[in-house]
């Protein structure tokens, strides 16, 4: 949507991002970080298609605790298979009261907390790879030499939303102590993120699904 991210943010902010190793006010490490948490924000507003994906673990016999996916974020795997069936995911206290109350019980479920994934283990079939869906962590700063971000492809509007909240952790600074206005910048991006999401949703509900 932008030729640049950060010649975007210097216009709103008044300045010349070609000049900014003259700026008194702004430094190019201050417009990195706001706009690197603009990013991170506007990512983390909702569970965007962009950042789906799978990790596997190998299982191991007997084993019922795997550490969590490394690049999958907590709280985030909702579909798992073992050797490519796939397993109901229960609430923590509910799996382990299944269990307790079945020692030995086969159902295929998991569950998670604190990063540890809990798998029955005494499932039929269960060996082999564990392959897990969830959200993907979207990391890095934003790069001045890069003009598009995770939104630019598909939902280019998002590309606005984190240069509003860029913009609003500027306004809230020291360097221009604009809280009133920061509050509207701020509000104006989730208003653009959430309707994208919204979109998303109902193109979602046209989906069909297994009687």
């Amino acid at each position: 949507m932008y030729t640049n991210f950060f010649e975007e943010f210097c216009s709103r902010l008044g300045i010349d991002w070609s000049d900014i190793q003259n700026n008194d006010l702004f430094s190019e490490t201050e417009l990195t970080r706001w706009l690197t948490l603009g990013k991170d924000e506007a990512v983390a507003r909702h569970p965007w298609p962009f950042t789906e994906g799978k990790e596997s673990i190998t299982s191991g016999s007997d084993q019922e605790e795997y550490n969590y996916p490394t690049n999958l974020k907590s709280g985030s795997i909702s579909y798992l298979t073992v050797n490519d069936k796939r397993y109901d995911k229960l609430v923590f206290e509910d799996y382990l009261r299944y269990r307790e109350d079945y020692d030995t019980g086969t159902k295929k479920f998991f569950s998670e907390r604190n990063r540890i994934l809990y798998v029955n283990y005494l499932a039929d079939d269960f060996g082999g790879s564990i392959v897990c869906y969830g959200q993907v962590e979207v990391t890095g700063t934003v790069d001045s030499a890069v003009s598009t971000s995770v939104f630019s492809a598909a939902e280019p509007e998002g590309d606005e939303a984190i240069i509003k909240l860029a913009y609003s952790k500027a306004l809230a600074s020291d360097k221009l102590k604009n809280p009133a206005k920061a509050r509207i910048e701020r509000t104006e991006a989730f208003e653009i993120l959430d309707g994208i999401w919204q979109r998303i949703v109902e193109k979602r509900h046209t989906y069909k699904t297994e009687d």
